[in-house]
């Protein structure tokens, strides 16, 4: 085979791996990454977006996401679409409109969910949450706030979502935390973390099956 004929050769496959390679990058960039953000979200979290801007919400809490500290908690924002309500959410009448309420937060139905809206003007706006709502539990040295099964630190720039820390004790639980038998021991579970009432509160531990 001359010189000529083989270069062709070379030069045609060369293309066609090339092609093949624009392919296989245009069909990564098809898939969904939205989960690989490199930090631990809220397990049964939900993805928001306002406009540009871009929320995780989870059982009544907006989080936004922060470089230093990965979620932290933000005021509620005006408009965002949610499916399903925190809940402890009450149902609140101002004439005949139907509002829901959670902690400061107002809700009205929308098409597939709720969305937040204003605090209705005849309404007495409730004051900010404040850190007595909320279970103070320390672990080595370590303060956690504990709320509707969810834990989170202060920070200079607010209050962050924090993973369940192991070995963490409360005093209660949330009304829909759900009650596991695993070889004889009972145990209860909250959006994926593991609790085991002991003589001093409720005590965070892995899941039984994994030890």
């Amino acid at each position: 085979m001359k010189t000529s004929s083989l270069l062709r050769i070379a030069l045609l496959t060369l293309a066609g791996a090339a092609g093949l390679a624009a392919t296989d990058l245009r069909a990564d960039s098809r898939v969904n990454v939205s989960l690989g953000v490199g930090f631990r979200l809220p397990h049964g979290y939900a993805e928001v977006t306002v406009g540009k801007d871009h929320y995780y919400h989870h059982r009544g809490r907006f989080y936004r996401h922060d470089p230093r500290h990965g979620l932290v908690v933000v005021r509620a924002p005006r408009g965002a679409h949610v499916r399903g309500l925190p809940p402890r959410a009450i149902r609140v009448y101002v004439g005949s409109t139907v509002y829901y309420r959670y902690d400061d937060i107002y809700y009205q139905p929308a098409r597939d969910g709720y969305v937040v809206v204003d605090a209705p003007v005849k309404v007495v706006k409730p004051a900010t949450v404040v850190d007595e709502d909320y279970q103070s539990i320390w672990l080595n040295n370590t303060e956690y706030l504990f709320k509707d099964g969810q834990f989170f630190r202060k920070t200079p720039d607010g209050l962050i979502w924090t993973e369940a820390p192991l070995g963490a004790l409360t005093k209660s639980l949330p009304a829909d935390a759900t009650s596991i038998w695993y070889e004889g021991t009972e145990y209860f579970e909250t959006d994926n973390v593991y609790f085991r009432k002991t003589a001093d509160g409720f005590k965070v531990v892995t899941a039984p099956w994994k030890r």
